[in-house]
């Protein structure tokens, strides 16, 4: 039996914003849910019993019988691998591996801003090794942020918000709150052309010319040579609009003190570093972060609206993995396992790999795509997909 719940008044206070809005034609939370609250589900479970239900009918449902069986074939097995992967401890964190990724970062920064600080003035060399090093600390920061979004570094949701407020203020300028608000968007329902908050990026970008509504807007310059664009400037442009425009307003509208006080703290640094090296840093690091999270998601099709989609259909047919080595594991933080990290969001990221067997044979099963690319044929499918963007933009 599906239900509809009332969430009108718990919407107001939902930690994760508004992300229960993407359930409400009757598309099935269930998977969702337990996903995105593995660590606390009995605690969400229990303040749903208090929430008013009626149940749903087939028709509010909206799917027809062949596709409403396949769904339901998909959840009871997905539901069973998931138990399998608890089982087999895949979805336990490792604290002193986290640590160790903790150390490593502040060491990376550290070492940059004593550079910078004592012997930046006395040679070109130190000033570029710094900056280096202060860009790359700076991304590897984002993602343990990223990953203490997902509640995956102690299992301690308390320790790990900390740890990505932390992470994500003082040393990038951003805030964690923010950042949560819309990344549980992505998450739901990847490349969903109107609820997926990572295609929400015009006037400046355009990954798919379905998003492009209005064709006064595809006629825009900077969307017309996009692929030009995006290394040279767009990155920085995003990052310093969420830095000084998105996230500013947005803590202090919230209230999100503990974020706004990392963040001041980070601008606190720039004197010391000097603006123009903070810029460098800025604009390095926004390459970097941007230029890799664009890489398993933006070249991929876009689910039409109204569409409704499984959870795994989202990860498989919307979702490509990069091939592991060492340094693209490092690289990009483990976030080339994007398939297992759709399908199991509190998973921590270094296991993503120890479960792609499974996760493989259960695409198998349902005939879905298990999508993977070296590293490069990534950087090049997400460019090329800018480029073909910008040309069906101009022809509109």
């Amino acid at each position: 039996m599906s239900y509809f719940y009332d969430v009108t008044e718990f919407i107001k206070r939902h930690p994760g914003g508004n992300i229960i809005e993407l359930y409400e034609n009757g598309e099935d939370a269930t998977i969702p849910i337990q996903q995105f609250h593995y660590r606390s589900l009995k605690t969400v479970l229990a303040r749903m019993k208090g929430l008013p239900k009626r149940p749903a009918t087939v028709e509010e449902i909206g799917l027809d019988p062949e596709t409403k069986a396949r769904h339901d074939e998909l959840t009871k097995d997905f539901q069973a691998l998931s138990a399998e992967l608890q089982a087999d401890g895949l979805m336990d964190p490792n604290p002193g591996r986290f640590f160790i990724r903790i150390l490593q970062s502040l060491i990376m920064f550290v070492c940059g801003f004593a550079m910078s600080y004592c012997l930046g003035h006395t040679s070109l060399v130190w000033r570029g090794l710094s900056v280096i090093l202060m860009t790359l600390a700076g991304g590897q920061y984002l993602w343990l942020g990223h990953e203490g979004g997902h509640n995956s570094f102690t299992g301690n949701p308390k320790i790990d918000r900390i740890v990505q407020i932390f992470s994500f203020g003082f040393v990038f300028g951003l805030s964690a709150s923010s950042w949560n608000s819309t990344h549980s968007e992505h998450h739901a329902m990847p490349q969903h052309e109107t609820k997926d908050a990572d295609l929400k990026t015009l006037p400046l970008l355009a990954f798919n010319k379905k998003v492009v509504r209005d064709p006064e807007t595809g006629k825009k310059f900077w969307l017309q040579y996009q692929h030009f664009f995006f290394v040279l400037c767009d990155t920085l442009i995003v990052t310093l609009t969420w830095k000084l425009n998105h996230h500013l307003r947005f803590v202090i509208r919230n209230k999100c003190w503990f974020d706004l006080f990392c963040m001041l703290c980070h601008y606190s640094l720039v004197p010391a570093i000097g603006f123009v090296d903070w810029m460098l840093i800025t604009w390095l690091g926004s390459i970097y972060v941007l230029g890799n999270l664009v890489l398993s998601h933006t070249h991929l099709p876009v689910v039409e609206q109204g569409k409704k989609l499984h959870w795994a259909e989202y990860a498989f047919y919307h979702t490509t993995n990069i091939r592991s080595s060492w340094w693209v594991d490092w690289w990009t933080g483990h976030l080339n396992y994007q398939i297992e990290h759709h399908l199991f969001p509190t998973m921590p990221e270094y296991k993503n790999k120890l479960c792609r067997d499974k996760v493989k044979a259960f695409a198998k099963r349902h005939g879905l795509p298990y999508q993977l690319c070296t590293y490069w044929e990534a950087v090049k499918s997400a460019y090329f997909n800018l480029e073909h963007v910008a040309n069906e933009l101009r022809h509109l």
